[in-house]
């Protein structure tokens, strides 16, 4: 709408130019043309044309304009130039209304893109008679380049006012309009940092923009009611298990001066009350080193990643996996870091997930102490890596084998316990990389 009305204001200051400069140069002409019409007077009455020609050539030398003389009868006696002709349609009609007594009509505008010369006229006249006339071929190309260079500055100025017009007025209009769209945009971008209970407002938008927004706010609600669905259901879990597995362990501890299988019993249950406590934690918050003590001496992890090498190299061995021990640097970290079920939920995802050989590290990293399962798998992609350790996350090529999705969730969780962080990332050579990162304590001593 904006362009079209340009358009139309433009389009008579564009005829504008050429007509003013096509009437210039015809008037201008048509002075020249008269002078010649009052020096042919007498030639033409005489017969003595000599001074006549010499007039029209001095002045076609000047201003480069051929210039002739006609009788009544159309015929040339006098040029600056060989081989007029009369019968062109041009000279023909201007010739037509000049010897009849009238002025010729003002030529059309002088457009760019046609070409051609301007025909100007003016009879030779002596007591009412029409003696001949005086008739000059202008070139047109000089104002022609004038006209384009007015119209490219008209055009100029059209796009420059156009997008005075974008920028003044569109474009704050365009911003309006767009502006639920960069709410929802803002929204998501929530939604996905794990804000589950932000939602966008729909009063005052479009039909289309609140059937928009409505549906966004039922999809929050529902993954919102979801996420708080796993976290009741994380929480009863474990507040079911506690009950039975402080019973169970109240009779084995009976059982363990009588038996060395009661005691490993013992241990493992043991193991699963630290599972329920971590379930619990899953339900609630994962903040750094909420539950961490720092009463005990520090742990090295490299000790106990190898002494539960033990177990799984006997595991990987009989399901014919290859399971590689690779550096081993001594670093003490927090005590109460459960390096046994990390390891488990590293080796036995990358046994199920992977593929083998899996090799198994302990490095140093600045400030921190690196555990490192590597396996030779398909691995991830860019935007599964970002999701690795979410609860109840899987990647979709695995969704069809058993799983619950909490693992690496659960692996997180106790990093973050004592302050670390778990690093999912592409080797070199394909597979993947878990990396179990946990500050290194300062005064730890091999």
């Amino acid at each position: 709408m904006v362009i079209a009305l340009a358009i139309v204001a433009v389009v008579p200051l564009a005829n504008y130019i050429a007509t003013s400069t096509s009437r210039t140069l015809f008037l201008s002409r048509s002075n020249d043309a008269d002078w010649f019409a009052t020096m042919a007077e007498s030639p033409l009455q005489t017969g003595d044309i000599a001074n006549l020609r010499e007039l029209a050539v001095r002045y076609h030398e000047l201003y480069n304009t051929p210039v002739f003389v006609v009788d009544a009868d159309s015929r040339v006696i006098a040029t600056s130039v060989s081989g007029v002709n009369v019968k062109e349609p041009d000279i023909e009609a201007a010739l037509h209304s000049t010897l009849a007594g009238r002025l010729p009509a003002e030529p059309p505008p002088l457009w760019p893109w046609r070409s051609g010369e301007m025909v100007v006229s003016r009879p030779v006249v002596n007591n009412g008679s029409v003696l001949g006339a005086a008739v000059l071929r202008v070139p047109t190309d000089k104002a022609r380049d004038q006209v384009q260079s007015g119209l490219l500055l008209l055009l100029g100025g059209l796009l420059i006012s156009i997008g005075a017009i974008i920028i003044g007025i569109v474009r704050p209009i365009t911003r309006w309009v767009l502006r639920p769209l960069k709410d929802l945009d803002n929204a998501t971008h929530q939604i996905t940092r794990g804000a589950l209970d932000t939602r966008v407002s729909t009063d005052g938008r479009a039909p289309e923009l609140r059937r928009l927004g409505d549906s966004f706010n039922s999809m929050a609600l529902s993954l919102h009611q979801a996420r708080q669905r796993e976290r009741e259901f994380v929480a009863d879990a474990s507040h079911q298990l506690r009950t039975p597995l402080t019973s169970a362990r109240i009779h084995i501890e009976g059982l363990s001066r009588l038996s060395p299988t009661a005691r490993f019993a013992l241990s493992d249950i043991d193991r699963l009350g630290r599972i329920v406590q971590r379930l619990s934690r899953l339900a609630g918050s994962d903040r750094p080193g909420a539950d961490a003590e720092g009463n005990e001496e520090p742990l090295d992890l490299a000790q106990a990643v190898k002494e539960r090498l033990v177990g799984w190299k006997a595991v990987y061995s009989a399901d014919d996996l290859e399971l590689i021990i690779g550096e081993m640097v001594p670093g003490g970290v927090a005590p109460e870091l459960e390096v046994d079920d990390i390891l488990d939920v590293l080796l036995d995802n990358a046994s199920k997930y992977g593929a083998p050989p899996v090799e198994v590290s302990v490095t140093r990293d600045g400030t921190e102490v690196v555990m490192s399962v590597r396996d030779h798998g398909l691995g991830l992609g860019s935007r599964d890596l970002k999701k690795v350790g979410e609860r109840f996350w899987r990647s979709a090529h695995h969704r069809e084998m058993p799983g619950t999705g909490l693992g690496l969730a659960i692996v997180r969780s106790e990093a973050a316990r004592v302050g670390g962080r778990v690093v999912a990332r592409p080797p070199i050579g394909g597979g993947l990389v878990i990396e179990v990162r946990v500050p290194l304590i300062d005064d730890y001593e091999v």
